[in-house]
């Protein structure tokens, strides 16, 4: 009986085994990964160990940070600094390079580091034949393909330590790009690339180091998400005319240690400065006057003057300058700026424009040669249909030779046996096509410093852009096989041992000049004697447009430019100035001196609306039947305008005897902002105006204009900014001359020779006098000496 209930035992537990078995076949998923290794082989299974309840073990202790991979930086470390000089960063055609530097200090230059930058490009641009490339101080880090179309696409990439350094560093960015089907010239200009400001910057780990030096720390200010640059400044005397002068100068040093292109100053009396990248506060003030707004303010300050450099809260560098009066932190000022800029009684070489384009302008000053290697031109192998390839040079404010200066471009390239005559070099100045030269071989040739003379018409002083761009028309792209645009077989060769050969020209200059002002602040940084800043309030909005100014204007100049204040425009005399405020708020007299409508204080809107006028049909329709009559003869005179002027590059403006009356200017609603210059009621000196309807535009106008892209575009009499942000100018018909050089014959002589080029009636004039008086000279010689009969 035992035996088989022990059978019956066996068999039950047989049976439950099986049928566990069983199940567990029927739950379990088909597999068709490999069998597992043996068990000695596997990792050990991690041991989850859950927290005790927080009634048994008090309060829940923060989790422990995973660990970070071996080169990424925790988040909270991560600092930006954005890399592009502006707004708008387009690199457009077949080929295009940027080039500029970005200042780091030691810490960012030493510790971990990636570059990150984010694009878009047309849909026409053939990713697999189009390039987008970055290098850093010479060393390639990135070679992008430009496959964004749809979208902003953001790469990121490792710099290795020893790439970046304390100090400039060099960024160059260039694209190839090439159009998806089309071979003709005109489709090169629908290709395009744009970084975002935005989403384009180093970065760099690790907590932020103190500053070594306060020169260190402004030069490293770098630029915001939109390419700009702004010093906060916290002065609790903002309003007091007396302090005015020394903050004057100290903004200028600014503005010179940083050398940034799109900077602006904002005033405050109570508000902190916000830190974030591009900005920069500088709290200024004696240790009363700071002691209830700063509580920072280092114990020093009321014994002695202090100029340090102090962590905000959120451990961004703060300028502070205090001291127990004024006077002690005016001697602080003038011991932190001495260093910037240079005494006016030396010429400059240069003007530094490195923080947007490497490298800085050399000053042209009459009869140099210089190898397009050291403008920074690369020699180039070019297998596509359109090349442009830019650099900058820079002309004195006196430069006097844009009716008949020729320069001369030496031009050393080569070109292939497809290339067909009908291609062509052109030689652009400022965006105006300057000189061309066709190519007129079929089987290819090399050019060995090639002479293209460039008329210097469109050069102004200042920094100019020279482009020089190259049209190819070959064979193979009227056929346009699949394919055919992304050959890389070179069909042009650029040199850099070409040359630019500036000529001998006069120097001489002028006033009303607003270009020379925007160039080189000229004549304000030749002044030995401070010039006079006369401003209607000294509030903030005033205060912060004076600054941005003269922080521009400290800039262009490459110095210091001494600065007195005066709140009366009749204490100014005949001495150089600059009136800057409201139009309201503008003295008549002033106004009136510069040509400017005295009743427009009072008419230019201070709303910034637009009135709309309803007109009446039947008068509107009188009115342009008046101004058609004698339409016919009318077209008759300006077809024979066009003609004159495309044939022989000459405007009945130049056929004036005498130069036409200024025209009393009045500024319209659409107007927001204006830069007006004329010389002193005794012609002693040079007067300009700085004004608009409201202290607000007053403050934007200047901010908008002192930028990169707008400040060159001053120039004439008048300047205009309007509301859409577009700036137009106004020519000078009369101006005076200035001796800025000892006097010379042959200076003169080049002085003679384009006032003539420039007024060839009085030309005309000079010669047919001339041509009498010798026929007369010479018929009365041979009447006294001849043989008579």
């Amino acid at each position: 009986m035992t035996v088989k209930l022990s059978r019956l035992a066996s068999a039950c537990v047989i049976l439950s085994l099986l049928s566990t078995i069983a199940d567990a076949q029927e739950t379990a998923p088909f597999d068709m990964t490999p069998e597992r290794p043996p068990e000695s082989t596997l990792p050990p299974v991690p041991q989850l160990v859950f927290p005790p309840p927080a009634d048994e073990a008090g309060p829940a202790s923060p989790p422990s940070p995973l660990p970070q991979p071996p080169d990424e930086v925790p988040a909270e470390t991560v600092r930006r600094k954005y890399v592009l000089p502006g707004p708008e960063f387009t690199l457009a055609g077949e080929y295009d390079r940027r080039t500029w530097s970005v200042y780091l200090t030691e810490a960012e230059a030493s510790g971990p580091a990636k570059l990150r930058f984010a694009y878009q490009n047309a849909v026409v641009v053939a990713p697999e034949a189009s390039e987008l490339t970055v290098a850093i101080n010479g060393h390639r880090l990135a070679a992008e393909n430009i496959s964004s179309p749809d979208a902003v696409r953001s790469v990121v990439f490792d710099i290795p330590r020893a790439i970046l350094h304390a100090g400039a560093n060099q960024i160059d960015i260039r694209a190839s790009q090439r159009h998806r089907t089309d071979c003709d010239v005109r489709s090169t200009y629908d290709l395009w690339a744009t970084l975002d400001p935005k989403q384009t910057y180093l970065e760099f780990g690790g907590p932020p180091a103190e500053a070594t030096s306060i020169g260190e720390t402004v030069r490293a200010i770098g630029f915001d998400e939109a390419g700009g640059t702004t010093f906060q400044i916290l002065m609790p005397a903002l309003g007091q005319p007396g302090v005015t002068s020394p903050v004057m100068r100290l903004v200028q040093g600014l503005a010179l240690m940083s050398g940034m292109p799109n900077q602006s100053f904002a005033f405050s009396a109570s508000e902190m400065p916000k830190a974030g990248p591009g900005r920069m506060g500088i709290v200024i003030g004696t240790a009363a006057e700071l002691q209830p707004v700063f509580p920072n303010l280092p114990a020093a300050a009321g014994v002695s003057a202090i100029a340090t450099v102090v962590p905000d809260a959120q451990g961004a560098d703060q300028l502070v300058l205090s001291g127990p009066s004024w006077e002690a932190i005016r001697g602080a000022i003038d011991t932190l700026v001495q260093a910037t800029g240079q005494p006016a009684d030396v010429r400059r070489d240069v003007i530094s424009t490195q923080r947007w384009a490497v490298p800085d302008a050399p000053l042209f000053f009459g009869g140099e040669k210089v190898a397009l290697s050291q403008l920074g031109v690369e020699t180039v192998d070019f297998p596509g249909r359109r090349l442009r390839v830019r650099f900058n040079i820079a002309v004195p404010a006196d430069f006097y030779a844009n009716a008949y200066g020729e320069a001369v471009l030496l031009l050393d390239a080569a070109f292939a046996s497809n290339v067909k005559p009908g291609s062509h070099i052109d030689v652009y100045i400022n965006g105006n096509i300057a000189s061309t030269v066709p190519i007129t071989s079929s089987h290819g040739g090399i050019l060995r410093h090639l002479p293209i003379k460039v008329p210097l018409r469109h050069i102004r002083p200042g920094v100019n852009a020279i482009a020089i761009e190259t049209v190819l028309l070959a064979r193979e792209d009227e056929e346009c096989m699949p394919g055919a645009t992304a050959s890389k077989e070179p069909r042009f060769a650029l040199f850099d041992t070409s040359e630019w050969q500036m000529p001998r020209f006069a120097r001489i200059g002028s006033n009303p000049n607003l270009s020379a002002l925007s160039g080189v602040g000229f004549p304000y940084n030749q002044s030995a004697d401070p010039i006079v800043l006369s401003v209607d309030r000294f509030d903030a909005d005033a205060m912060s447009a004076a600054a941005t100014v003269l922080g521009r204007l400290a800039l262009v100049s490459g110095r210091l430019v001494p600065v007195d204040v005066a709140a009366n425009a009749s204490a100014v005399g005949e001495r150089n100035a600059i009136f800057l405020g409201t139009m309201s708020q503008m003295a008549p007299k002033v106004l009136t001196q510069l040509g400017i409508s005295a009743t427009s204080a009072m008419a230019w809107r201070t709303d910034g609306r637009v009135e709309t006028q309803v007109s009446d049909t039947a008068t509107t329709f009188d009115q342009w039947r008046s101004r058609v009559s004698g339409g016919a003869w009318r077209g008759q005179i300006s077809a024979l305008q066009e003609w004159v002027s495309r044939n022989f590059d000459l405007s009945f403006a130049s056929l004036q005897f005498l130069p036409q009356s200024e025209q009393e200017f009045a500024p319209t609603a659409r107007q927001s902002f204006l830069v007006a210059q004329s010389e002193s009621p005794q012609g002693l000196a040079a007067w300009t105006v700085i004004a608009a309807p409201t202290s607000t535009d007053l403050r934007d106008g200047a901010t908008a204009i002192a930028r990169e892209v707008n400040w060159g575009r001053i120039a004439g009499r008048l300047t205009l900014l309007d509301r859409t942000g577009a700036v137009s100018s106004l020519p000078a018909n009369r101006f005076g001359f200035v001796q800025t050089v000892p006097p010379s014959l042959g200076n003169y002589r080049l002085i003679a020779a384009n006032w003539l080029s420039t007024n060839i009636l009085s030309y005309a004039v000079a010669f047919i006098a001339l041509s009498l008086l010798l026929g007369i000279v010479t018929a009365s010689l041979l009447s006294s000496t001849g043989r008579r009969r």
